[in-house]
């Protein structure tokens, strides 16, 4: 856990709480991770704390928001107002909970495919995806690894700049979400669907938003009828493009560097890191992943 930035995390969400004119009482950490992110006001409010530096980032996520529920998406909402807040020099968004269950690959794949068909305004300046880069700020952020193995996570994110630059991608650029999986979906009790973890959405090939899902029947998380039903509703299927290869490793290469944050959180995780880590070090040798 690091607790310098989560411990001053709680302290920035007290003062946007009150500034919001929510009560400060009870306060939960849920995780900390590229932010922090904190339950209040008796569960119905979600804080997100930003890393120095990621004011833009979260102004960006609010917008993102607020943009698609105006296009009847159904994502998470942020609290009316001013959002994010500076407080105590961090960006706090506060958004009202989404409580519910994972979703399936096919109610993703049904979403996803009016995901892409969107155009954002003109007025919404969306960046270009940059996998590898964040694959490479959460290796050099992860505490606990091996020299050893910060270099296998490096080395990789090497490799895969080349490869990446000789992927033909199929489809028109679109907006996408760039961490499209059935976790960042929820089912609610009466239904709906609701996506959240928007601070990646960018502008970029929509067969990354298809690759996690792929990546997920690969490793035995999903069954192969549920990811037929996924390329059914969806209309494409990512495995069958040339540069599949490419694009599963840099899924896998993320998945990894994102639970290498959480290494030093107890021993059962460090040691899915070491396995992860030398397996992308052995690329032959078949994935035997638990999830998280």
């Amino acid at each position: 856990m690091e607790g310098s930035f989560a411990d001053r995390s709680r302290v920035a969400v007290r003062e946007a709480a009150g500034l919001a004119g929510l009560s400060c009482e009870g306060v939960e950490l849920l995780r900390v991770g590229d932010r922090a992110v904190f339950r209040l006001a008796e569960g119905r409010v979600i804080a997100r704390v930003a890393r120095p530096g990621g004011f833009g980032n979260a102004q960006r996520e609010v917008k993102v928001a607020r943009w698609l529920l105006s296009e009847g998406m159904p994502v998470v909402e942020p609290l009316a107002g001013q959002q994010p807040v500076d407080a105590d020099g961090l960006a706090v968004s506060l958004w009202w909970t989404a409580e519910g269950d994972w979703t399936t690959p096919v109610e993703l794949g049904r979403l996803l495919r009016r995901f892409h068909s969107l155009k954002p305004p003109g007025s919404l300046s969306l960046p270009g995806l940059d996998v590898l880069d964040q694959a490479r700020g959460r290796a050099k952020r992860a505490r606990g690894l091996s020299a050893a193995e910060h270099d296998v996570l490096l080395g990789a994110a090497d490799r895969l700049d080349g490869e990446l630059a000789g992927v033909e991608f199929e489809l028109p650029r679109s907006v996408i979400h760039g961490d499209a999986n059935i976790g960042n979906v929820l089912k609610q009790p009466d239904g709906r669907v609701v996506m959240f973890d928007l601070g990646g959405v960018c502008w970029g090939p929509p067969e990354w938003d298809l690759t996690a899902t792929a990546v997920y029947r690969d490793l035995g998380w999903h069954s192969r009828d549920q990811y037929r039903e996924f390329c059914e509703v969806y209309g494409f299927d990512v495995t069958r493009m040339s540069g599949w290869p490419v694009l599963k490793s840099l899924q896998e290469l993320r998945m990894v560097c994102w639970l290498a944050l959480k290494f030093q959180d107890g021993e059962e995780i460090a040691e899915e890191v070491r396995r992860r880590v030398d397996d992308l070090a052995n690329p032959e040798r078949s994935r035997d992943w638990r999830p998280y």
